[in-house]
């Protein structure tokens, strides 16, 4: 399932939590343990974050025994914790184990898969807790070079999903709005910093991941839509530009990639039985990764295939440059898997 961050030292943001709730978002987490943050105004902004989000989602707070203190709470009163709001504590302390099957009975916990997830998990086990009521959860990491290293990550995952393969692995990508105060994006794998949100999240999935939370504040609405048709409709979206005016028949409808998948290009399978114009050549200039082209009359039977460049590639007078997939949506090229969706939207560079 999917995720995103919502601060409590901030203003909530109404239409940004309406929206990802609506597109399918079904964790919240937020942080009771800031430093920046003043958490004498948490107690009420959990409760206002519970009221908009309602039965649509969970929150997953992530605590501390100083920070529940500020807040005149306590581990050992699970009761307050789910009034106030409170679905998952994330424990990144330790507790004795009789306070944490204690919460158990009203919360749920997440553990910290990076560090003593394993441990903690035998010792319920052998108290015969419900399982299903426990995650474990990678940390996010603010500052650039202390994200996981991509085979620790892969590691840890093996070793949860090898002894306990019914409880589910949280990870996180980052944000297109970047989260103070080091600005450097809130990912799990250092790999991931500079990397696009979906494709990050792809990958995620790819290396032991059940949950994908967004660490950073915002992912903006171009990347929420292509979030919301990758996960729930099985389709790529990317953002294109125009070159010629062909690139617009193609622009909204579904092509799939041809299962034969090829090296160089993504090849739309239903380009050449749906397009029928003549095409005569123009714009046959070198083709970038990223491009999008069409066959002209020079390529005889072959007029009227869609591609989309996946390398560099000379000039061909016989293809079209008719479009390109926008500079930041480049790196989603590599979702299109053999037979998988995709789909053009108009996007800006």
């Amino acid at each position: 399932m999917l995720g995103f961050s919502v601060y409590l030292g901030e203003s909530f943001d109404r239409s940004y939590i309406e929206t990802m709730l609506d597109k399918g978002f079904r964790y919240v987490f937020t942080s009771l343990q800031i430093p920046e943050e003043d958490s004498s105004q948490y107690f009420d902004k959990l409760k206002e974050l519970k009221r908009l989000v309602g039965n649509k989602a969970e929150i997953i707070a992530d605590a501390s025994p100083h920070a529940f203190s500020n807040l005149g709470l306590s581990y050992k009163e699970p009761v307050i914790l789910s009034e106030i709001g409170i679905d998952y504590i994330r424990l990144d302390i330790s507790l004795e184990l009789s306070d944490i099957i204690s919460l158990l009975d009203k919360v749920k916990i997440v553990c910290n898969a990076s560090t003593d997830a394993i441990d903690l998990l035998n010792q319920l086990q052998s108290q015969n807790v419900d399982m299903t009521r426990i995650m474990v959860a990678h940390n996010y990491y603010p500052r650039p070079e202390t994200g996981l290293d991509k085979q620790f990550f892969i590691n840890k995952n093996e070793e949860l999903k090898v002894s306990f393969p019914d409880v589910s692995v949280m990870a996180f990508v980052p944000g297109t709005t970047l989260r103070g105060p080091v600005y450097q994006g809130l990912p799990t794998l250092e790999d991931h910093r500079k990397v696009h949100p979906l494709v990050a999240a792809k990958e995620l999935l790819a290396l032991g991941v059940d949950d994908i939370c967004i660490g950073d504040t915002h992912i903006n609405q171009s990347t929420i839509n292509q979030f919301n048709t990758f996960f729930n409709k099985g389709i790529v979206s990317l953002q294109v530009q125009s070159e010629t005016k062909h690139l617009d028949y193609f622009i909204g409808r579904i092509f799939h990639n041809r299962k034969d998948k090829a090296r160089d290009v993504i090849r739309a399978e239903e380009a050449r039985q749906t397009f029928k114009d003549e095409v005569m050549p123009e714009n046959t200039v070198a083709r970038k990764r990223g491009s999008i082209t069409l066959d002209n009359v020079k390529y005889g039977r072959y007029m009227n295939e869609l591609q989309i460049v996946n390398k560099s590639l000379n000039s061909n007078k016989a293809v079209n440059v008719i479009g390109h997939v926008c500079e930041q949506d480049l790196a989603c090229i590599d979702l299109i898997d053999a037979g998988t969706a995709f789909q053009f939207v108009e996007g800006e560079e």
